[in-house]
């Protein structure tokens, strides 16, 4: 029996978006690179975007400074959150 081998992801931190953005329309552009796993609206125009490891990283190298209804995208890796304690 062969157990399935879990694909690498990564989810980017997207920011100087429009308020209006739609996740769908954050999607499609995104989809356009690779293959989208999920995408997050957070608030003041930022989201995380989520896809596999290599297309996130494609993204990241394509979209960086890509207009998006008017405004610039700005786009890192986004890293999990360390505790202090």
């Amino acid at each position: 029996m062969q157990t399935a081998t879990a694909i690498p992801t990564k989810k980017l931190l997207i920011g100087n978006l429009p308020d209006s953005v739609q996740p769908s329309a954050l999607a499609d552009v995104f989809g356009r690179v690779g293959k989208v796993i999920s995408v997050s609206l957070l608030a003041h125009g930022f989201a995380f975007v989520e896809m596999t490891a290599l297309d996130a990283d494609k993204a990241l190298a394509q979209l960086n400074g890509h207009r998006f209804d008017g405004k610039a995208m700005m786009i890192d890796e986004a890293h999990r959150s360390r505790s202090r304690y």
